[in-house]
């Protein structure tokens, strides 16, 4: 006799959701996927945004920063250029188990920088502009995660959150020298101080972390303003707990409101089939 298998028929029946209002956008194209991205309780504009790519391979977070909603400009150029680069890749490229990806998402990143420094320079209303931004490709059971900047990318396995990035700031450097500890980071005045943006004239230095997934794995992109309104331990709580991705993502944006709102949030959630 075949027993019901609840998980399996949810999935099953997953119908794609897209909701969009004047502070929120929300896509689910699958349980085991979600982007959100909300404008806070502070902010009159969202410069964040993301990207989830047709095949559900790529995913996309990035926070924009400059004046004249030149924010909005820099994380919408780094994400269509990070898209484009990995579109543009010759087919299998990335290999069966992804071992090119992490290359790949470098040159992405390149792109990026070179098509938003680009802009900074021709159009004066744009001078300045600059985005952090982390990327994940899975191939197969091979993660790939790529970031500049504080967004930040986390995986949980087994109950156990870790966090993949390490942020480009002064306040981080001073955490992984000793010279302060994690609490201390997180009300330090400077701890918005990053020293590395896509845009950025000196230019920058992408990082990648590769590993293997495991079934019912998950991972979180986020921009920062996710990160500075909850803590590892909460953050972790939610996004081990028992839903579909889109509830745990509304759920994610939805207490970094209540906490602060300071900052728009963005996240990306996934969960390994």
């Amino acid at each position: 006799m075949r027993m019901f298998d609840a998980g399996a028929a949810r999935l099953r029946s997953w119908n794609p959701v897209f909701e969009e209002s004047s502070g929120r956008k929300l896509s689910a194209p699958s349980h085991g996927l979600c982007g959100v991205t909300d404008i806070g309780r502070r902010r009159s504009n969202n410069e964040d945004g993301y990207f989830l790519s047709p095949d559900n391979k790529l995913w996309i977070v990035a926070d924009g920063m400059g004046g004249h909603a030149a924010g909005e400009v820099a994380s919408s150029l780094s994400i269509d250029a990070i898209a484009d680069s990995i579109r543009a890749a010759p087919p299998g490229s990335a290999g069966v188990a992804g071992v090119d990806a992490g290359d790949l998402l470098m040159s992405a990143f390149a792109e990026a920088q070179e098509r938003v420094s680009g802009q900074s320079l021709r159009h004066e209303t744009y001078r300045g502009m600059g985005a952090t931004a982390v990327a994940a490709y899975v191939s197969g059971n091979a993660l790939h995660v790529c970031h500049v900047g504080d967004a930040r990318g986390y995986h949980l396995s087994e109950g156990r959150l870790r966090r993949l990035t390490n942020d480009h700031s002064l306040i981080w450097e001073l955490v992984r020298s000793g010279l302060l500890t994690p609490d201390q980071a997180r009300s330090h005045p400077q701890r918005s101080q990053i020293t590395q943006a896509i845009g950025m004239e000196a230019g920058v230095t992408p990082e990648v972390t590769s590993l293997v997934l495991k079934a019912a794995d998950r991972v979180l992109l986020c921009s920062d303003g996710l990160w500075e309104a909850l803590e590892d331990q909460e953050i972790g709580q939610i996004v081990g707990s028992v839903g579909s991705m889109m509830e745990l993502a509304t759920m994610l944006i939805d207490k970094a409101n209540n906490a602060s709102g300071q900052d728009n949030i963005t996240a990306v959630l996934y969960e390994h089939a």
